[in-house]
């Protein structure tokens, strides 16, 4: 079932109905499954540093660009499973399907396999478009990383390629990966590298062939793309969801190690220094409740709330389910 459809303006009654509905049927869902609802600081000390994502400085800290330190900080108390809907921001993202300040459902359950949440992801998604009065979609798939980089690219990777190897066998193929910038640190080199390909690789050739095709679970990820997940047999323990063709969520079986998740940070670090991105700090309080408390196995997801309702109303974009009056509505009402 495709999601994409014509749509009309919504009145502001029709917009709170349909947030209303929405955060009803989450939170019932998730509730029901027996996770705790929580509700974290807006303005965070600390964020967790990821190569693209922007935060907003809020001395003396910064506002949340996600919950999940914060989160994870309470399982490392005993707080079980939970979850949360959360405002968060990140500097510059404007756009369809973008905006500085959002909905991020986040959810943690404990130990349990990442399918599970990838199975939650599923039926949070029919939730709300039953309670918007919508079908559902009608059905989710799971396709490996790799799998889908050789089929839609024809571009055969292991996962394990340093970052001369992946560019070398990007440009074979005539994938442009644009300016790379050099690095001493083999680590950094390799995240620049994929971080470069995946941007490439989703614009040119998954988003397109996602689109129309229901729910699908992209999972498999190769180890440079870890980013706060395990690596199990080679592989991430990390999926991204996408619904007809647009990225809803990303989830991961949570990483555990205090010095490899440090490792990962620094390697972030690195990568954002050679684009010259704004220096972030290293989340020492959260690294310091892995070594002192440690976090329990666990497998979780961060989901875009206003995207998937924008999908389950048939909305165009983001601007058509906010609830926050645009900037002509307002400068309308000050002229009268």
């Amino acid at each position: 079932m495709s999601t994409s459809s014509a749509s009309t303006s919504k009145s502001a009654a029709e917009r709170v109905e349909l947030w209303d509905r929405a955060l009803w049927a989450v939170r019932s869902h998730l509730r029901g499954s027996g996770l705790r609802e929580v509700s974290t600081a807006v303005r965070a000390p600390e964020v967790a540093l990821e190569p693209f994502i922007e935060p907003i400085a809020a001395p003396p800290g910064f506002l949340a660009t996600s919950p999940e330190l914060a989160m994870k900080r309470l399982l490392c108390r005993g707080s079980g499973s939970v979850f949360q809907v959360s405002h968060v921001f990140r500097q510059a993202e404007i756009g369809r399907l973008h905006a500085e300040e959002f909905h991020l459902l986040e959810w943690y359950r404990v130990g349990v396999a990442v399918e599970v949440i990838q199975a939650d992801v599923e039926a949070v998604s029919g939730a709300v478009f039953e309670a918007v009065g919508r079908s559902p979609p009608c059905r989710w798939e799971r396709r490996g990383f790799l799998d889908l980089v050789e089929e839609l690219a024809r571009v055969s990777l292991r996962g394990d390629e340093d970052g001369q190897e992946l560019l070398a066998l990007s440009a074979a193929r005539g994938l442009d990966l644009g300016s790379i910038p050099a690095t001493g640190d083999p680590e950094v080199r390799s995240l620049v590298a994929w971080s470069a390909f995946v941007s490439e690789w989703s614009d040119r050739y998954l988003d397109p062939h996602l689109i129309g095709r229901g729910g699908v679970h992209v999972v498999d990820f190769p180890p440079a793309l870890a980013a706060l997940s395990e690596i199990v047999g080679g592989r991430a323990a990390r999926f991204e969801s996408y619904l007809d063709g647009i990225e809803l969520a990303n989830g991961y079986r949570e990483l555990r190690d205090p010095a490899i998740q440090r490792r990962r940070f620094e390697v972030v670090a690195g990568l954002r220094a050679a684009y010259g991105l704004r220096v972030l700090p290293i989340p020492e309080d959260f690294l310091a409740d892995l070594v002192a408390l440690g976090l329990p196995a666990c497998a979780g997801v961060a989901l875009g709330l206003d995207r998937l309702l924008m999908l389950a109303s048939s909305a165009g974009s983001l601007d058509e389910i906010s609830l926050t009056p645009s900037s002509a509505v307002r400068r309308e009402g000050a002229l009268r």
